[in-house]
């Protein structure tokens, strides 16, 4: 009998347990990850990936870049591949370089190419799936393995918050043992890390009652706009992947200013506006102004999630009992938009377990049987 796959849902309520194991494992899968970033001086750092892992290696390159002050660049893979130049000035030397490619599968077209390509130019190369075994993890020079488990569907969620959460702790060892950081630093982050995979089931639990109260509104919805800043402008990004992909009414991801440069435009009454009020000293004063002329303006259907005083007004708000570092916070914002994708396609009859895309014949995978674009040897 054929085991019955996790729901959406239920791939996110079964975060917390998978972040208390990142946490606890971590001499588990981090070794190698962290000994070619100590053994090796790297300058500069691209991170590489396709869908919800271009907006991981958006924010794991903030992380990189705050914690171990490499120059860090994330991008498409098909940008590197055929159109980037990792060291255009020639400042940096080839082994000062490292590629990262990430892929929850390891079977990406594009992260695979992109990491062929950079080990027959001579730069370091790393490989993160959770696939073990994968083409990726072939054709890189160290591999890491990320611990968020096989999900089972394809919008995937548990394994993007893992993945933040996973490379946060690899960042803090990675700068700890560089001496980047001293032993009290360290142990402040760590703190911070634990403290937030104990608290997330309450950030689950308080994301569904924000949905379960908006849930007659949301109904409504045909059309949205997601805005953040900052660290978590790429959370506004796969928020914005995350709901369109399962919901399918329009919705666009942007920085909280750029929405202001031309999107207005196009706003009006039948509206839904998202706003992302994290950390931040003008960003967020900023936001507090936008918050009320959106209202006044375009819509009444705006909603704020934060964890800051001062933002939250309403019941459309959603203002978490917890908080956590800036650093950490993208894991946190995501969960609303999660929640949100996941809770309005069952109330509406969407079966996220089941793809809607019947023909395959074009493929952004590998070839293999995981994606039904090979055929089974006998």
């Amino acid at each position: 009998m054929e085991k019955e796959k996790l729901s959406m849902i239920g791939h996110i309520q079964d975060t917390p347990r998978v972040l208390k194991k990142a946490y606890t494992t971590r001499n588990e899968y981090m070794t190698r990850f962290v000994d070619a970033f100590v053994e090796h001086d790297f300058k500069k750092v691209y991170f590489l990936g396709s869908g919800t892992s271009n907006h991981v290696s958006m924010v794991i390159k903030n992380l990189f870049v705050e914690l171990l002050h490499v120059e860090g660049v994330a991008c498409a893979p098909t940008l590197f591949t055929y159109h980037e130049n990792p060291n255009p000035s020639g400042i940096f030397k080839k082994e000062e370089i490292c590629v990262i490619g990430f892929s929850q599968h390891g079977d990406s077209i594009s992260t695979c190419e992109a990491v062929k390509k950079a080990a027959e130019d001579g730069y370091f190369t790393i490989a993160v799936t959770e696939q073990l075994n994968s083409v990726l993890e072939e054709l890189a020079d160290v591999y890491c393995h990320l611990v968020c488990e096989e999900e089972e569907i394809g919008p995937e969620t548990r394994g993007y918050t893992e993945t933040i959460f996973q490379f946060y702790i690899q960042a803090i060892e990675i700068a700890r043992r560089k001496k980047l950081i001293d032993q009290a630093r360290y142990q402040q982050l760590d703190e911070a890390a634990k403290a937030l995979a104990d608290n997330l089931e309450i950030v689950v639990n308080e994301s569904i009652d924000w949905y379960n109260r908006n849930k007659e509104e949301f109904y409504q919805m045909t059309k949205s706009s997601i805005a953040g800043y900052g660290l978590n402008y790429p959370t506004a990004l796969e928020s914005r992947l995350k709901f369109f992909e399962t919901y399918s009414r329009p919705c666009t991801g942007y920085e909280m200013e750029e929405q202001m440069h031309g999107p207005m435009r196009a706003y009006n009454q039948d509206n839904y506006i998202f706003m992302i009020a994290s950390e931040g000293r003008k960003e967020l004063e900023r936001l507090k102004e936008l918050v009320p002329y959106y209202k006044d303006v375009f819509t009444e259907h705006v909603f704020v999630v934060t964890c800051e005083e001062d933002v939250a007004s309403s019941e459309r708000d959603l203002k978490f009992s917890v908080k956590t570092t800036d650093l950490l916070s993208p894991i946190l914002y995501v969960i609303p938009f999660q929640v949100l994708s996941a809770l309005i396609c069952e109330d509406t009859g969407i079966d996220t377990k089941v793809s809607p895309v019947k023909k395959r014949y074009v493929s952004s995978h590998y070839p293999s049987l995981r994606h039904g674009n090979v055929e089974e040897t006998k």
